[in-house]
């Protein structure tokens, strides 16, 4: 399965809603990878196995599954997440990238790329379900963003 979809940021048309720096947006991002459990749903436990400037190596305990996983950290521009495969996981990614189409004007771009869970003869349309659950943890991801630049964490 590929999706993806573009959560808006600072909308020029709206002064009233304070607008965020790309600086901010990026902490955020490096934020939600260096703390899944401030911006995911069900983290029981997480621990960084390895870590450089422009990489994370983590392992993130979800209900019943344990989740391996790389990332790489491109200043201000990119986070690229890699799920290593495991018996019970298998390989998948995500990639946000900040835009910026006109000064101030930013967007975060989430794509993922999976493995289809639906199987052959299963009228239930879960992949449908798993991307409504992917657009809706990114726009609380961008709340949180938002919430947190607020009270001056970044």
């Amino acid at each position: 399965m590929k999706f993806e979809h573009i959560v808006q940021i600072n909308d020029l048309t709206k002064p009233e809603i304070p607008p965020l720096t790309r600086s901010q947006v990026w902490e955020g991002l490096v934020l939600r990878a260096r703390r899944p459990d401030k911006f995911l749903v069900g983290v029981e436990d997480y621990e960084i196995l390895e870590q450089t400037p422009g990489y994370l190596k983590r392992c993130v305990q979800l209900p019943g599954v344990e989740v391996i996983d790389e990332v790489r950290f491109f200043a201000e521009y990119q986070v690229d997440y890699s799920i290593l495969p495991s018996e019970t996981v298998p390989a998948s990614s995500l990639v946000m990238d900040i835009e910026e189409p006109e000064p101030g004007a930013l967007f975060v771009r989430f794509s993922y790329h999976a493995g289809s869970i639906e199987s052959a003869g299963d009228s239930m349309p879960y992949d449908e379900y798993l991307k409504q659950a992917y657009v809706m943890t990114d726009i609380d991801t961008v709340q949180i963003i938002r919430d947190l630049a607020s009270t001056g964490a970044f």
